[in-house]
């Protein structure tokens, strides 16, 4: 229905690029983003395509968990008409959502140092518990290299707080705490080496984000079709692939934080030459000119030789 709305006119979305693709909505598991203009009739058609979901599916919206944010240049008496409309409360922001950060200040260690602040809690509880080496290592693996798995994944973490959680996992590791200090036998590099090379096999954290965000330029690349794939591409690299894609004026910390991991793409592909025949009934008529990499093999063409009849 909101989709329907938004081809007839009704509703307009919202873009964040000027040939960008206008949302209207977005749907999560057990959440849901509705996107309007500030404008009464906007307003009134989302009320009423909310209303007849309730009447078909029986289904009752909760107005107390749900809230309406604005861009900040719209008055407050114009808040208030909006706010008599979709009978829901008006938030001036919204900090987080979906456990990720909205909005960054200058320090971005501080802006995430709550996932400091949870590995923290999770290692001063498992010290009370006087786990043999084994045990703590089986922890630090599946417990606190995982909590901020979630959040590598879409941006890219202060130098800093990546080497003060790598501090936390080797403290834990020998069994210090804040009253009892004690000796850590070898480097903390040592710890952080795969098993190859004689460490204990823990994650770099660093190394770590560099491949997640790695993975989402991946997925650019590969699945271009993708909603926000068409967004970033609309918005940073419209006449660019994501390979070659500037960083841009002024750029989201998220796209900042992507556009640092490309390098680690275009290191690790292979390019070579390599050449196709095109003939028709037996008949040689030209011969394409094709890039081939590691990984997406036939994907660039660049040009085609014609042959002439003799």
């Amino acid at each position: 229905m909101l989709s329907k709305a938004q081809e007839g006119g009704l509703t307009k979305g919202i873009a964040i690029a000027t040939n960008a693709l206008a949302i209207s909505h977005l749907l999560y598991a057990d959440d849901s983003i509705l996107f309007c203009r500030a404008n009464i009739s906007e307003a009134t058609t989302v009320m009423s395509i909310l209303k007849q979901y309730q009447e078909v599916l029986g289904q009752e919206i909760n107005l107390d968990k749900s809230e309406s944010i604005s861009c900040p240049n719209i008055s407050q008496a114009f808040k208030s008409k909006f706010q008599e409309c979709l009978l829901d409360k008006i938030s001036t922001s919204l900090n987080k959502y979906l456990g990720m950060p909205t909005q960054f200040g200058r320090s971005k260690e501080q802006d995430f140092y709550f996932i400091m602040d949870r590995i923290w809690k999770k290692l001063k509880g498992w010290k009370e518990e006087n786990s043999s080496f084994e045990g703590r290592g089986v922890l630090i693996r599946a417990v606190a290299q995982a909590i901020p798995t979630y959040y590598m994944s879409c941006f890219l973490l202060p130098k800093g707080l990546c080497s003060k959680i790598e501090r936390a996992v080797c403290s834990f590791w020998w069994g210090s705490n804040s009253s009892n200090q004690k000796i850590h036998w070898t480097k903390k590099d040592n710890l952080f080496k795969s098993k190859h090379s004689r460490g204990l096999g823990f994650r770099t954290f660093r190394e770590f984000n560099l491949a997640m965000l790695a993975k989402q330029v991946w997925r650019f690349h590969t699945n271009p079709t993708s909603l926000i794939s068409k967004c970033f591409k609309a918005k940073y690299y419209p006449h660019f692939d994501i390979l070659q894609a500037p960083l841009g004026n002024n750029p989201s910390y998220a796209w900042r934080s992507i556009h640092n991991s490309i390098w680690m793409i275009l290191k690790g592909s292979v390019g070579r030459l390599g050449m196709v025949k095109l003939s028709t009934f037996g008949e040689t008529i030209g011969y394409f000119i094709i890039i081939i990499t590691k990984f997406s093999p036939l994907r660039l063409v660049m040009g085609m030789l014609r042959l002439s009849k003799t």
